[in-house]
């Protein structure tokens, strides 16, 4: 999959996402969808991905007759192989609109993060969608299916940009010399722990030494590996919701007085 725009610039995962519904669009056998069973409102005829979106935001469409179509949409995503691929696609798609104005409000605030914070964003609103998928049957308002979703891509987000920032000013302030009394986290030696306990596997912690330590950015990364940002970003959330997991719990005896520097 092509990672560039013409210009030769990385194609954001938002944008990464609006390329793969065209693509739904425009291939020989587009993807469509029937909903005039759904409501007697509703257009008849087989729907492409692009209409389906426009009718969902079109404010004639009633609140149900939205939800009902969204129930549809995360049933679709349970099929398998590629069918189920192109309808995690398409699913995730028809909420753009949001995640672009959750997406361009944090761009503000974190403009140097604005690739990985888009990152984290799909990858909460995937955890998200499988989780509000089973429950679709007993849910009361499926109406809110949209807005649920886009707000958990929000709260991913904005609990990743407040980590960031913090991880960032503790590091400014390990470079200009200031040290609490007490004992002195080693990120290396955390890692390394982590895996010896079995908590991250070799290849997990490597990730995140990469990106996080070292500074590499995640798309840098994924180019290198011939991977999507979206994957490597979604590996290191994973293992780093383990890591966070077992210090949380006590698992890794991670504290050291030893400065970073005097161990190599």
């Amino acid at each position: 999959m092509d990672m560039r725009t013409t210009s030769g610039k990385p194609v954001e995962p938002l944008q990464l996402v609006e390329q793969e519904m065209r693509r739904l669009v425009e291939r020989r056998v587009p993807l469509t969808l029937y909903v005039a069973d759904l409501d007697a409102a509703l257009p008849d005829g087989w729907l492409d991905m692009a209409s389906l979106r426009a009718l969902l935001l079109h404010p004639t469409v009633g609140f149900a007759a939205r939800g009902a179509i969204w129930v549809r949409l995360l049933r679709l995503t349970r099929a398998g192989g590629q069918t189920g691929e192109d309808w995690r696609v398409a699913t995730c798609a028809m909420a753009l609109p949001g995640l672009w104005r959750i997406a361009a409000r944090l761009r503000r605030e974190v403009p140097e993060l604005a690739v990985e914070v888009q990152q984290v964003m799909l990858a909460g609103f995937w955890d998200a969608l499988v989780t509000v998928r089973e429950r679709t049957e007993v849910m009361a308002e499926p109406g809110r299916i949209p807005s649920s979703l886009c707000w958990a891509a929000d709260r991913a987000a904005r609990t990743f940009r407040d980590r960031e920032t913090e991880h960032g000013r503790r590091t400014s302030g390990l470079r200009d010399g200031e040290r609490q009394e007490g004992a002195v986290l080693n990120p290396e030696t955390v890692l390394g722990l982590a895996v010896a306990e079995g908590v991250l596997s070799q290849r997990a912690a490597d990730l995140i030494a990469v990106t996080r330590l070292e500074g590499v950015p995640v798309r840098v990364l994924a180019e290198r590996s011939g991977c999507s940002p979206e994957s490597v970003g979604m590996r290191r959330r994973r293992a780093e919701v383990k890591l966070v997991a077992a210090l949380r719990e006590g698992r890794l005896d991670c504290t050291t007085t030893v400065d970073l520097m005097s161990e190599r």
